[in-house]
């Protein structure tokens, strides 16, 4: 394809999408639509990001052999349990990519193997064991 059609497509697919978009916004005056209508289509974009979601968390193979490459996963649920918390939006999403990088370059479980030993050497020089 040469640069110049390259152009073109996007414009054209452009000026698509704005016709629609235009067409569905001038058209809204004209529609009634009732409460449960309204109420069903706010519901949209809740159901669609589940799907965006999902694909990206179950199929994605990741580098962490201890959580079994789904590392994503246990992001998620930590990311939820700090949203229920937190109720902050900021918050969550920061300590969910935090959460991910510590899980993606295994330093969280670097950190908890040498906190493992410290423990070990703790509880053997008390002749606790």
């Amino acid at each position: 394809m040469r640069y110049a059609d390259f152009w073109l497509v996007v414009i054209f697919l452009g000026l698509g999408t704005f016709t629609i978009r235009a067409s569905v916004i001038y058209l809204s005056r004209f529609i009634v639509m009732t409460g449960r209508t309204k109420q069903v289509l706010s519901l949209i974009p809740a159901a669609v990001f589940p799907a965006f979601l999902s694909h990206w968390l179950f199929f994605h193979q990741g580098s962490n052999q201890l959580l079994l490459g789904k590392e994503r996963l246990v992001v998620l649920i930590c990311a939820t349990v700090i949203c229920y918390y937190s109720k902050s939006i900021f918050i969550t999403v920061v300590s969910g990519l935090a959460v991910l990088y510590l899980f993606a370059n295994n330093i969280f479980f670097e950190a908890l193997s040498k906190l493992d030993g410290f423990f070990c050497s703790c509880i053997c020089q008390q002749n606790i064991l």
